[in-house]
């Protein structure tokens, strides 16, 4: 009888159960941990941390779609001064031409940006300076242009060639959104 009093003794009395990491202890720990993550994520964490990658000539990727105001820096670190603005129609919000291309705002946010490129190059090459990937699906074919449809969150990116059946291109407009077609749908 003393050695099971001996044994449910030693039992009770041992390490505490192993703890597997990454694994909230309680309710409150999880919802800490969520709201860490999504400061992490938020757009002022995001924007904060932003740093252009090497070889980019500007970043279609951060500046398309977000506030002018927010990244006005950052627009004119990328794109030089601004030269001028112009107001467009209601539903096309302002043009701001700036030394190093021209972008356009509506309600505060950019929706387009035609970049022209410091050199002729094969579109391949124009996606990687303007921080999109290199690889994509098939191009639509015209006469003075090669043209991408909802490809990275971009509605249509335009590449103008530098010669009718040339495969160079020497200007790219990169349209987020089309105002006229946010009007129809509601978006």
């Amino acid at each position: 009888m003393k050695r099971i009093g001996l044994v449910l003794c030693l039992l009770g009395c041992g390490e505490p159960e192993p703890v597997v990491s990454g694994v909230p202890q309680t309710p409150e720990d999880a919802a800490e941990r969520r709201k860490a993550a999504e400061l992490r994520a938020s757009p002022a964490a995001i924007d904060a941390a932003y740093e252009r990658a090497e070889g980019v000539y500007v970043d279609l990727r951060y500046l398309g779609g977000r506030s002018y105001t927010g990244v006005r820096e950052e627009v004119e670190a990328q794109l030089g001064a601004v030269l001028e603005e112009e107001e467009l129609s209601t539903l096309d919000g302002r043009e701001v031409r700036l030394e190093r291309g021209t972008l356009r705002v509506v309600d505060g946010i950019i929706y387009m940006l035609d970049i022209p490129l410091p050199a002729p190059v094969r579109r391949t090459e124009a996606l990687a300076l303007l921080g999109l990937p290199a690889a994509t699906k098939d191009y639509v074919l015209l006469t003075t242009e090669f043209r991408l449809t909802n490809s990275w969150g971009y509605r249509r990116i335009r590449f103008f060639r530098t010669e009718r059946d040339g495969q160079q291109v020497d200007r790219v407009e990169a349209w987020r959104f089309v105002p006229m077609e946010r009007q129809r749908t509601g978006k």
